[in-house]
């Protein structure tokens, strides 16, 4: 064929745009993943703080937040200068003596620590106050914020049961729990003799200082080892069923063996100066929830 009949079919396929079909890319190969972009991860919610607080390590055998107490003997009880004339003391003085040392918190368990231990269940306060002692809580619900608190931070758990079963696991137990009222007196006390360890408006919310209304932890002064609102504030539950105490000296006492009250120390922010004293002491049934019975915690060392 000459040159001249083949440039005019040339001329033609390139007038009707006759060009070569586009190449498609290559798919990619099966194993390649393309990522998403980086994301900062989402910041905890006041829960999760909350009880990553709670679930920190008992560091070096202490808690943060609790103060050593030593073991040793002191005089347990009201002296007669203390009891009013005719009035019936069963809290005679009587000499005790703790063997073993324990931690104590320093506040009153507040409103918004319990609120992260027990994952918001919080009984309905007299005064919304996150910084004021928790109110409201029965015995019961007492010792079982204690056992919350154990099982967060890996300890064992010193009361079994639950209800009107509750059963303590007893003082080598090294889990949280209620202090004994023996133990809860040692502290208040901190080596005093006299009825308060300070001038009262010093050291206490009582009702004549509080509008009757519970106050913010550490707004007063504390003890000589460092506990704040030993008196007033709130009372609070310890360990022991209500009973006359034991003639003659003791040691490490756990009050009767059983009863129809627990008792709770301290005075309170609604109460008279007269209950916040280290000696004075009341009871109710644990299964009563007062506006002005609160609670700290005690574990064996």
């Amino acid at each position: 064929m000459s040159k001249r009949r083949i440039l005019p079919w040339l001329l033609l396929l390139t007038a009707l745009g006759c060009q070569k079909p586009p190449v498609a890319p290559p798919p990619p190969p099966p194993d390649v993943i393309v990522a998403a972009p980086d994301l900062p991860p989402p910041g905890p919610t006041p829960a999760q703080v909350a009880q990553q607080q709670a679930t920190t390590s008992v560091a070096g055998g202490k808690t943060d937040g609790f103060v050593v107490i030593p073991p040793g003997k002191f005089v347990m009880g009201a002296s007669a200068a203390e009891v009013e004339a005719g009035t019936w003391n069963d809290a005679p003085q009587h000499e005790v003596t703790l063997t073993r040392p324990f931690e104590l918190q320093v506040v009153e368990t507040t409103q918004q620590a319990f609120k992260g231990v027990m994952a918001g269940n919080v009984p309905a306060q007299p005064k919304a106050c996150p910084e004021c002692p928790v109110l409201n809580v029965s015995w019961f619900q007492a010792t079982g914020y204690c056992n919350t608190l154990s099982r967060l931070k890996n300890l064992p758990v010193c009361y079994e049961g639950q209800d009107k079963d509750v059963r303590f696991l007893g003082l080598d137990c090294h889990g949280y729990r209620l202090p004994t009222e023996a133990e809860w007196e040692y502290a208040a006390r901190a080596g005093t003799t006299s009825p308060r360890y300070g001038v009262t408006a010093e050291i206490a919310w009582f009702d004549l200082n509080t509008q009757l209304e519970p106050q913010p932890v550490r707004g007063k002064k504390p003890n000589p080892w460092g506990l704040f609102d030993m008196l007033g504030n709130a009372h609070e539950w310890v360990h022991d069923w209500q009973g006359e105490y034991p003639p003659g000296a003791v040691t490490d006492p756990l009050g009767p063996a059983s009863g129809q009250n627990r008792v709770f120390r301290g005075g309170a922010y609604k109460l008279p100066e007269t209950e916040a004293r280290a000696a004075f002491r009341n009871a109710y049934g644990p299964g009563n929830q007062v506006d002005f019975i609160g609670f700290r915690c005690a574990r064996t060392l």
